[in-house]
């Protein structure tokens, strides 16, 4: 098969990216790095970040103010949904993260990348960095009530921040296949993934 260098594997919090990537990295034999958005973020001090991986961010002072703290976007009543507001810290981290995995592609490997595109700038620095590359790039999508259960029951994540990514995730790129792990077991989503480099060969 003719592998792409970078396996672009998008979606919410909560869809099992992170499951999916490490099953696509065991399927292969060739050699591939995972690369995750969650790894450069704790890269950072926890300071910045508090109360991000809880159910309730309760920390919100000049750190997390430079790092990330989570606002509800939902209207009273609604069901609860949450978005990241991203201060100057954490904005220099994720315009880094494509770069990054460019450089790692540069030195000769290959990267799943398992990402979560919360805007129109993180969408274009991948177009930036992945420029010239083979790539391959796949949706993950879940029914909501799916990735809100998982995340309760998680319990590492701020309750709504699926639901909050879920509805901004795909708006930014179009994909070579999507992969609804609410509906499919892991392996069948591995099939399909692999089925789509084939075709491409």
């Amino acid at each position: 098969m003719r592998w792409p260098d970078v396996f672009l594997i998008n979606g919410p919090s909560s869809a099992g990216k992170t499951t999916l990537c490490r099953a696509l990295q065991a399927a292969i034999a060739e050699p591939y790095l995972v690369v995750g958005f969650d790894d450069f973020i704790f890269m950072s001090a926890p300071r910045y970040y508090r109360g991000a991986d809880t159910g309730r961010q309760s920390h919100l002072d000049a750190f997390t103010a430079s790092g990330v703290e989570m606002v509800t976007t939902s209207s009273p009543g609604a069901p609860i949904a949450v978005a990241a507001r991203f201060g100057p810290v954490f904005r220099r981290i994720l315009e880094s993260m494509a770069p990054a995995v460019r450089a790692l592609v540069d030195g000769g490997n290959r990267v799943i990348f398992d990402h979560v595109l919360h805007d129109e700038a993180m969408h274009q620095s991948c177009i930036r960095a992945f420029a010239g590359l083979d790539l391959v790039s796949v949706g993950v999508i879940c029914p909501i009530e799916i990735l809100e259960a998982r995340e309760r029951a998680r319990g590492d994540r701020v309750l709504g921040r699926a639901r909050g990514l879920a509805e901004v995730v795909h708006g930014f790129m179009s994909y070579d296949l999507t992969v609804d792990t609410g509906s499919i077991p892991t392996a069948d989503g591995i099939a399909a993934i692999l089925a789509a480099v084939a075709r491409r060969s």
